[in-house]
């Protein structure tokens, strides 16, 4: 065969096994947030919020941890943490938490950055709220001092406070207001009280049990879903993720 033929061959081939102009779906990231129906030796089955019900797969490198409840005294100054929030009500709020996530020492980094999340109930009549992920490491606020005739005067804390009804979401009276740093950058979240505050903790499969609520990333490569994390609540606590 001549070289011109076989570039000619060569090309009917490709042309009869792809459309000019269609490129190939590439893996994305889905969260399922739901309870575990059925478990398998390497994969879950998931009754989604939603009603939907998804095979996921369980590979080598799956991570697996375990939520407990938590609260705001347990984050601290340095603690690393993730934050789901909605946008603050009036323009130059700073944005409302709907969620918690304190991390191990050993996860450190996980996430870290300022990124788009999924739509969540915030728990207000208009339903669900579109909401960004924030994961950093604390920073604790600045405290002011002054000194007269060797007398410390009491510290002065700033705050800010933004008088409201919490319902809705909104931050109102008793908000506390935490500073989140990633990446040379910081971000001020308000948290109102009631907000639900999680920790994670590094587990093993043993605590993917039918009935647990759980919250899961993955990869979906066509009808293929692969886990690479899962997170189980304990005790039934539903993940708030």
């Amino acid at each position: 065969m001549s070289l011109l033929r076989m570039i000619a061959a060569a090309g009917l081939t490709l042309a009869a096994g792809a459309q000019p102009g269609v490129a190939l779906a590439a893996p994305q990231v889905e969260r399922l947030r739901g309870t575990i129906e059925r478990v398998e030796a390497d994969a879950v089955t998931i009754r989604t919020r939603a009603g939907a019900t998804e095979t996921v797969r369980l590979a080598p490198g799956t991570r697996v941890a375990q939520l407990t409840p938590a609260s705001l005294d347990h984050v601290k100054d340095g603690s690393f943490i993730g934050t789901a929030a909605k946008a603050g009500t009036k323009p130059g709020d700073p944005p409302v938490a709907l969620e918690v996530l304190i991390f191990p020492e050993a996860m450190r980094g996980t996430g870290e950055g300022h990124y788009p999340w999924d739509r969540l109930p915030d728990g207000s009549a208009e339903g669900p709220a579109e909401t960004s992920m924030t994961n950093g490491t604390v920073k604790a606020p600045e405290v002011e001092t002054s000194m007269t005739n060797g007398t410390v005067k009491a510290p002065e804390v700033e705050t800010s406070m933004t008088n409201g009804t919490v319902a809705g979401g909104s931050a109102g009276a008793g908000a506390r207001t935490i500073t989140v740093s990633y990446k040379g950058q910081s971000l001020a979240v308000s948290v109102p009280p009631g907000t639900p505050v999680v920790m994670l903790e590094p587990a093993d499969r043993a605590v993917l049990k039918p009935g647990a609520k759980v919250f899961a990333s993955a990869i979906r490569d066509g009808e293929r879903l692969e886990a690479r994390s899962i997170s189980v609540g304990k005790d039934g606590l539903t993940p708030p993720m």
